[in-house]
């Protein structure tokens, strides 16, 4: 795959021991070693024209050993003996608010979680990726995998095919070779689950095709084509933060990365555009790129290219921050539970799974799926139930995905000193005026909290409220 070879699934070996660390409650650093990686965009502290924003959405980490397994509890004001045990730092928490609208809420083993601040939603940024996370794993499953197929309108007689469909799954991880270069670089991931075209290429060789008289189309209408939502700002996509969203989604939707984030004009013509030209590499006639459209019905299936189980994609999501496969997981969602591949339909169906798992969701608002949008609200019990609810048997890939600071994903290279390094895993995220974080400290007494401010500030403001919030839990905790 691209200029390394695929390692081995060592993601899963590693979530395996996170998530028993989780579920033991055990205090001490996260067990993830010195492995890491980080989404084709980096981290949010490299703020280069090659690594966008939107895969370092702000400080998103993950620790492991937190509270136990009160998924879904609402969580109430500070009182009784959890409350009484929490107060000095929800009042930590409170200072690092600094006045402005949020809320925080915070859980240790065997009691509710208990808040301050803001009750009413606030907006998220990516911390509602976890929202997302659930609902995706819960509806298509942790096992599912993604099929992208070539399909042609009759037989292929002496490797001639004269049209083929290159027709989308909503595989949001499909890439060439070259994508797939920069994941690997950047995403501070072991293992990242891309799905290589040049595979697909390969099926078709092996299928016999030697020509392809009148090209290849591409068809993308499994889902919406809404390419970008109206509450995005502009500067969203000249910086890298997310490309045009489609069925049939190659590279993420990028034409270029290296000197400037390029989107691609027509998706569903450049992959197509992508797997002839790998056909042609092979000796393969193929003519013209064809025309957009679906593929006919009762077409004869030629090959397939078969993705990670979605576990693995839900996993690289939140530990990247990546918008592009949150939004596409929204509209699955939408599409599996309505019949509907839009982003309204898929933000609907994912706050309707929620809250059947037990996450608190009233008054929450949701308009897209990764938390680019300001208009966006959600309340601190809500996020930390979607975070706990990577405890649960097949929602697991959550508490897996979730970064570690100074080890993976967009906190490899951010608080990697003591107290913080190794030990602390949260989700957070940032966009204008907008920080959170949700997850995990493995202190002496293990503690999941969950932390949301807006107001008007920058990125460094951001970052200065998430770095003190995470060194008050740590200092409490470790008492």
């Amino acid at each position: 795959m691209g200029r390394r070879a695929i390692q081995g699934r060592v993601q899963v070996a590693l979530g395996v021991l996170a998530g028993a660390l989780l579920l033991a409650g055990a205090a001490g650093a996260i067990g993830v070693g010195a492995i890491g990686a980080s989404s084709p965009r980096g981290s949010h502290a490299a703020r280069s024209a090659s690594l966008p924003r939107s895969a370092r959405g702000g400080p998103d980490g993950r620790p492991t050993g937190a509270a136990g397994a009160n998924a879904g509890a609402a969580g109430g004001a500070v009182g009784g003996p959890a409350g009484a045990a929490l107060a000095p730092v929800l009042a930590q928490l409170d200072a690092a608010l600094g006045g402005r609208a949020g809320c925080a809420a915070v859980e240790i083993p065997g009691a509710p979680a208990v808040t301050t601040g803001d009750a009413a939603g606030l907006a998220p940024a990516s911390a509602q990726k976890l929202l997302v996370a659930a609902a995706a794993l819960a509806t298509l499953g942790p096992d599912h995998r993604f099929v992208t197929e070539v399909v042609a309108s009759g037989p292929v007689v002496h490797g001639v095919a004269p049209h083929l469909w290159l027709v989308g799954a909503g595989d949001p991880m499909l890439a060439t070779d070259a994508y797939l270069g920069l994941v690997v670089t950047h995403s501070h991931v072991p293992d990242p689950p891309v799905t290589p075209l040049s595979w697909l290429a390969q099926a078709l060789r092996r299928a016999g095709i030697a020509s392809v008289p009148s090209g290849i189309s591409g068809d993308d209408g499994l889902l919406s084509q809404q390419r970008y939502l109206p509450t995005w700002k502009p500067v969203y996509l000249t910086e890298g933060d997310v490309g045009p969203l489609s069925a049939l989604s190659l590279d993420e939707g990028w034409a270029q990365w290296l000197s400037a984030w390029v989107p691609q004009a027509d998706p569903p013509a450049y992959a197509a555009t992508g797997i002839s030209d790998l056909l042609r590499g092979d000796g393969v006639v193929v003519g013209p790129t064809g025309p957009d459209g679906p593929a006919p019905a009762g077409a004869h299936p030629v090959a397939t290219v078969t993705s990670a189980p979605l576990s693995a994609i839900v996993a690289y999501m939140l530990a990247t921050s990546d918008n592009h496969v949150a939004e596409l997981l929204t509209r699955l969602v939408g599409r599996a539970v309505t019949g509907r591949g839009t982003t309204s339909a898929g933000t609907a169906a994912v706050l309707s799974v929620d809250a059947r798992l037990g996450v608190p969701t009233a008054g929450a608002v949701m308009v897209d799926g990764s938390g680019l949008s300001p208009q966006n609200r959600a309340t601190c019990p809500e996020l930390l139930a979607a975070y706990e609810l990577g405890r649960r048997p097949g929602l697991s890939a959550i508490a897996t995905g979730v970064p570690v600071a100074g080890r993976t994903g967009t906190l490899y290279d951010l608080w990697r000193a003591p107290p913080l390094g190794g030990r602390l895993a949260v989700k957070g995220g940032w966009i204008d005026g907008v920080a959170s974080m949700v997850g995990t400290f493995a202190g002496r007494r293990p503690v999941d909290f969950a932390l949301v401010v807006n107001g008007s500030f920058d990125y460094p403001t951001a970052l200065s409220v998430q770095t003190e919030a995470a060194g008050d839990i740590a200092a409490w905790a470790d008492r």
